[in-house]
This record gives structure tokens, C-alpha cells and sequence, in this order.
């Protein structure tokens, strides 16, 4: 089960630190001679006690240990209900030792001290499906995802430039607005009599997602918000093959599995859903070379062409896949979780839509570049609801070398699991912290919250910052901006969003959203 803490961040499409942080120095010395003499050792780390034997595997074992039950987030709130802000737990057979961390001052220390590689376990599902099993297909090329090291830096230095560019992501602005303005075109057909949405409208969410980061990643429109949508097609295989990677990490990654011995019916039916994700991008990835072959301007092309162009169909290949990967099912539950608490919360809603209404008076035009220079509540709001609710529970990074951290020496090779969720809802650090007060991100506010920087990271921090964040924000940005300055949001099934932790955190919440067109 624990397995899964180590792989869940990169799953994340998102970070949220300032450039300015991530290269600023380490906050102390932490791995000196005379800092680690004078640590207290790290056996002293509280924790549940490791057995002989079986150490700690048997608390995860249904029937019999006090943690077979739990999931990750009731997990850590037990260990720290138990244990204090730092816990140990060892003896996890297959597993390095893993160290849960608490509080904001020692995730700093982790972070800035994580050196040029930092390391971060990858699902090895999917490296072996990309290394050993398609190994033809991909020329040992295996992306961010799963790799570590020199291997590491070298594919994400080839996608940085093209991805992490603040222009690079204006380029698709007109595309986004596209598909935003078809989602509440469709949105529309969908209200019944009470003008309210249908209980699985999370599908539509999926829909707009797929559709969104196709037109960057496949640099094509799929056709995901069509109202005949064949079980075929490309988008419902795309997203069915999302939703069967992330079922599958978990019996395979997450949880005892004999798949690196026989092929059992998840390792098969993960296969299928990531061959799916490479065919699919293949497909568009020709598309694309046949138009550079035939353009005769050498203007800038897209990104997809780009890295085409420079770094060859692996690469290109494996950003697409990856970006599709990630943009699916946590940017959808990103926007539902948003429209939850703005429906619920009428207050921010309405100073919302007064900022929209004079940053965007004709609700018809398009969002742009300088429209959304100028909606900080609305930049806020998104802040909030990742605070509350980020799209994963925390970050990993194994420890390289020994160093000293909330005052215990930690050897090398040590798991330490950031738990950022837990952290954002500490009241020490955000007062009311289940409540949803965009007010808090507004610089020099009265209501502008102190807590410490690191206090809430729900996209990550430093060199592995998820390269498709600026798209991922862009896309929330504008579909906010677009609902609330076209209908007022009501709920009226329940002010507490329901949430199932796995991966990801999936609103399970119906998501009857009620909608009244605002006058325009």
C-alpha cells in the first residue's frame, strides 16, 4: 500500500513554486560532520514497532494489521495522531524505509537538499512496459516519469524549454478558449427543468480534460465534446485507457502483485491501456511529421513539432503519452473540486464574478493573455481549492546522502514522504483550514495568510516540477473564468465534498450543479 506515497507525485501535472525559490540556496547545513554529531540517531525517529521478521509488513495485511483499512490519508493522520510530526516506519519488506514528515520546516529542509538528481521512485510497471516490453518502440528512451539520475536530466532538459516557456503555453490560449466554449455549449443541452447538471457529470469533466490537453500535447482537436461519441473513437479509448492505468498502478504497484513473475489479468489489461495511450499518440505524431515535411515557412512550430524536429518521434512520443497521462482524470478533478467550492461558498463566488465582469464585460469574448493578467481572485480561488483539496496527498524524495532533519539523523537511501495535505489543513498553519477563503493567496490583504512557503505545495517544488503546469493552469483558469461569468453556481446536495484517495484524490461527490445564466 505505501508503495503507492513513493510514485503518486509525479503523477502530478503541476507545481507551484516560484523560480526564485527553487534555485535559492539550502535553508542550512544539514549534512556537515558537525550537524549529523550532533543529531540525535535516526532508530530514535518514533514509529510503530518493527518485528522480527515480519517487521511492519503484517499492520497492512486485511484481517489482521491495524492499518490494512486505511487509506493514504487516514494512514498519515493516524501515524501522526500517534507519533508526532515525524514518523519511522521500517521493517516494510521489498521496501526501503520510509520517514513521514509533518511539518513545513523539515519538507523545506528535504527539498533544498534534494541535490541535482533528486530522486523520486518511479512505478515500475510502467518503466518495464517502456524499458523491457516495448523496448523497440521507445529506442531506451524512458521519459521523467520513471527515471532517475543523469538519465533523468537528460529527457527533461530535452521538453523544459518547449514546455516550461511562459509563451510556449499562450500559443494553445486560443485553443483552450475553443474547447472551453464548446464545454458550455454542451453544457447547456445537459440542464434539466431545475437547470441542474447530471449526477455523473465528472464524464464531461473527463471529456474536457482529454480534449484540452489533446490540442497541446497531440496538437489536435479529438472531437471528445461531440454528442455522438463512439465507444471506438480515440477520445473514449483515451479515457477509459486513463482510468485502467490508474486502477492498474494500484493492484500492480501499490499492493502485492506477482506481475514481474506471470502475467496476471492487471499487468494484461495495463498493457492494452498503455498501448493504447502510444498508439493513439503515434498516430497523431505522423500527422504531424507529414505537416513539417509539406510547410514551407521555418516559422516556430508547435510543440509537438518542436521536439519532433529536435529531439526525434521517442521523445515526442513519450511527452505526448505522458502529458495525456497526467492531464486526465487530475485536471478534471481539479476543475470539479473548483466549481464545488465555488457553488458552496456564494460569498467568493460573487467577488468572482464582479472581477470577471470588469476584466471581461462581453462574456462572449475570448479570454486573453491580458485578461487573465488581471484576475488575481480568480488565480486565488484556484489556490484554495488546492489547498483544500490537492489533486495527490504529498511528494517523495529518497534521501542520497545521510543528512539531519527535525533533529534526527537520516541515513542514505531513505524514503521521505512530504505529506503537504495534511499540512495545508494543520490549523497551525492555516487558520479555518477546511475552509474555502481565496482571500488567504491576495498579496498584502488584510486577509493574506502567513503560513510558511512550504506549507502548501499541492504542484511540487524544484528541478521535478511537472513540465505541463502552465497548460494545466491555463485550462482551469479559463473555464473558471468562462463559468462563473456565464451562470451563477448553486449546490444543493451537501456542503462537504466527497473525495476517495487512491492515487489521486477522486470527487465522488454527484455533481447536480445548478446553473443560472448571470445577466449580461
Amino acid at each position: 500500500m505505501l508503495r503507492g506515497a513513493q510514485i503518486v507525485l509525479r503523477l502530478s501535472l503541476r507545481a507551484g513554486s516560484t523560480a526564485a525559490a527553487a534555485n535559492a540556496p539550502p535553508v542550512d547545513d544539514v549534512t556537515s560532520a558537525h550537524a549529523l554529531s550532533a543529531a540525535k540517531p535516526y532508530h530514535e525517529i518514533p514509529g510503530p514497532k518493527a518485528f522480527p521478521v515480519v517487521g511492519n509488513t503484517w499492520r497492512f495485511i486485511k484481517g489482521m494489521g491495524n492499518y490494512a483499512s486505511l487509506d493514504f490519508v487516514q494512514l498519515q493522520k493516524q501515524l501522526r495522531e500517534e507519533y508526532g510530526d515525524i514518523v519511522r516506519l521500517s521493517g516494510m519488506h521489498g521496501r526501503c524505509d520510509q520517514v513521514f514528515l509533518f511539518n513545513p520546516e523539515s519538507v523545506e529542509k528535504v527539498l533544498r537538499n534534494d541535490g541535482r538528481f533528486p530522486y523520486r521512485d518511479g512505478p515500475g510497471s510502467m518503466h518495464y512496459y517502456r524499458t523491457v516490453l516495448r523496448k523497440d518502440r521507445f529506442k531506451g528512451v524512458a521519459g521523467t516519469i520513471t527515471t532517475q539520475g543523469e538519465e533523468w536530466q537528460k529527457f527533461r532538459t530535452k521538453v523544459n524549454q518547449p514546455l516550461m516557456h511562459p509563451r510556449s503555453a499562450l500559443r494553445y490560449l486560443g485553443n483552450i478558449n475553443d474547447v472551453a466554449d464548446e464545454f458550455l455549449d454542451k453544457i447547456r443541452t445537459l440542464l434539466d427543468h431545475n437547470k441542474e447538471l447530471p449526477h455523473d457529470f465528472m464524464k464531461e469533466f473527463h471529456k474536457w480534460s482529454v480534449e484540452s490537453i489533446a490540442a497541446v500535447a497531440l496538437d489536435t482537436r479529438l472531437g471528445c465534446l461531440a454528442a455522438d461519441l463512439r465507444p471506438g473513437s480515440d477520445p473514449q479509448r483515451l479515457m477509459d485507457a486513463a482510468h485502467t492505468v490508474f486502477e492498474c498502478f494500484v493492484l500492480l504497484d501499490f499492493t502485492p502483485s506477482l506481475w514481474r513473475y506471470v502475467s496476471t489479468p492487471a499487468w494484461r489489461r495495463f498493457v492494452r491501456a498503455m498501448d493504447t495511450f502510444t498508439d493513439i499518440a503515434e498516430k497523431y505524431i505522423q500527422i504531424a511529421t507529414q505537416r513539417i515535411k509539406q510547410r514551407s515557412s521555418d516559422g516556430e512550430g508547435s510543440i509537438l513539432e518542436r521536439l519532433l524536429i529536435a529531439e526525434g518521434p521517442e521523445v515526442a512520443n513519450l511527452m505526448a503519452t505522458d502529458m495525456l497521462f497526467g492531464g486526465v482524470d487530475t485536471t478534471s478533478n481539479l476543475a470539479a473540486s473548483l466549481l464545488f467550492y465555488i457553488a458552496t461558498y456564494p460569498i467568493p463566488q460573487e467577488k468572482l464574478a464582479k472581477e470577471l465582469e470588469m476584466a471581461l464585460p462581453n462574456p462572449r469574448e475570448p479570454i486573453s493573455a491580458h485578461v487573465l493578467e488581471g484576475v488575481p481572485y480568480l488565480k486565488a480561488c484556484i489556490k484554495e481549492s488546492l489547498r483544500i483539496l490537492p489533486i495527490v496527498f504529498g511528494n517523495v524524495r529518497r534521501t542520497q546522502t545521510e543528512m539531519v532533519v527535525d533533529g534526527y539523523r537520516v541515513p542514505k537511501n531513505v524514503d521521505m514522504l512530504l505529506q503537504h495535505m495534511l499540512i495545508s489543513h494543520d490549523e497551525r498553519h492555516f487558520p479555518r483550514p477546511l475552509s474555502f477563503e481565496p482571500e488567504r493567496w491576495l498579496r498584502g490583504g488584510a486577509h493574506a495568510h502567513t503560513a510558511h512557503p512550504f506549507a502548501s505545495l499541492p504542484f511540487g517544488f524544484g528541478p521535478r516540477t511537472c513540465v505541463g503546469r502552465r497548460f494545466a493552469e491555463m485550462e482551469v483558469q479559463v473555464l473558471l473564468a468562462k463559468m462563473v461569468r456565464n451562470f451563477k453556481i448553486e449546490y444543493h446536495y451537501g456542503d462537504k465534498l466527497q473525495y476517495q484517495t487512491t492515487i489521486l484524490n477522486n470527487v465522488t461527490s454527484p455533481l447536480k450543479f445548478r446553473l443560472l445564466p448571470r445577466r449580461k
